[in-house]
């Protein structure tokens, strides 16, 4: 930005912070940034515009998850979604877009991992897949609400009971451990069993090879079983990436850097106090602070939806601030309800 201050850092270096930075990005300063980033060998990074802008993509080098044989899989490479870039968005929430990116592609094959056999027709199926008929089931809730029965009393026998027919990218998962808690919830500890020699042979998602891990139950169900350790298959593939995500070698979220110092790297970089009184700079940092925001609001549209969200605003009140969508006009009847 014009007239923008520098501020010295505590190793005595000095910099620009990016909050006094404008951006201007093409898909070719995109593409320079994400070809920092390193994640691992079977995760591509794609930048490029259509029709519609500038986007990340991210690819996987997997297998058919819902091929289960005692053969060899090929690979194949799938994409996840694409994810809109603006011209004015910050290099670190690019770099920051392609870490959800990965983490969300992973979760995605990660759903699919978790199977249930039907005891009734004998088949197999994946509950928590993103592939599921959302609006399906919410016109036949009557076909998906839990209807087990909870077992009297903790058990290690009953919870392998409720694991007897899942398995995780074909593997069983064994119980360790169950520990009753004085709140009434329970600790359990299981572990993921040996994989099929074929899937062995393929080496794919090591990182769940023999895991051991614990689940905390706040009721003795299938169901809360099987919600908890999906969650823990997100979660440590989650930490993995935190782990091994890196731009020009920096693991920013990786439970090696100490929040605290972060902290006061991030102090030093917001002098705002100081900069305050800088004659030349305030009026033009507000002045693009409000340009960028006033650019990501949306139109609210027409409609049954533009209808709803015009409500939940006009809730709020005349006070309430930000920016509103481009079409907004409260009515008098909206604040009539409201009162």
């Amino acid at each position: 930005m014009p007239h923008a201050p520098s501020v010295e850092l505590p190793n005595g270096k000095s910099c620009i912070p990016q909050h006094y930075l404008s951006y201007q990005q093409t898909a070719v300063s995109i593409a320079e940034i994400v070809v920092d980033i390193d994640f691992d060998a079977h995760t591509p990074i794609f930048a490029s515009a259509d029709h519609s802008g500038m986007y990340l993509q991210v690819g996987l080098v997997g297998r058919e998850n819902y091929d289960r044989s005692h053969q060899l899989r090929p690979q194949k490479l799938v994409y996840g979604r694409k994810w809109r870039i603006d011209t004015d968005t910050p290099t670190s929430e690019i770099i920051q877009t392609a870490f959800l990116a990965i983490k969300k592609a992973r979760e995605h094959e990660v759903r699919e991992l978790l199977t249930q056999r039907d005891p009734i027709s004998g088949k197999t199926s994946t509950p928590f897949s993103s592939h599921l008929d959302l609006p399906l089931m919410a016109l036949n809730l009557d076909l998906v609400g839990k209807a087990e029965i909870h077992a009297p009393a903790p058990s290690a026998e009953r919870i392998a009971e409720f694991l007897a027919p899942v398995r995780f990218g074909q593997r069983v998962i064994e119980v360790l451990d169950v520990l009753p808690r004085p709140n009434g919830t329970l600790l359990v500890d299981l572990q993921l069993g040996a994989l099929p020699l074929a899937r062995q042979a393929e080496g794919d998602l090591s990182e769940f090879n023999h895991l051991s891990f614990t689940v905390l139950l706040r009721e003795l169900s299938q169901s809360e079983l099987l919600h908890e350790i999906m969650a823990a298959m997100v979660l440590h593939s989650d930490r993995l990436v935190d782990e091994r995500f890196t731009y020009k070698g920096f693991a920013r979220f990786s439970r090696v850097h100490a929040p605290a110092r972060i902290a006061q790297l991030s102090i030093a970089t917001r002098p705002y106090a100081r900069d305050a009184a800088n004659a030349s700079f305030t009026p033009v940092f507000k002045a693009m602070n409000y340009e960028v925001d006033a650019a990501r609001a949306p139109a609210l549209g027409s409609g049954a939806l533009a209808s709803k969200n015009r409500s939940k605003i006009a809730a709020f009140g005349p006070q309430l601030g930000g920016h509103m969508p481009a079409g907004y006009r409260p009515t008098q009847f909206a604040y009539d309800a409201v009162a």
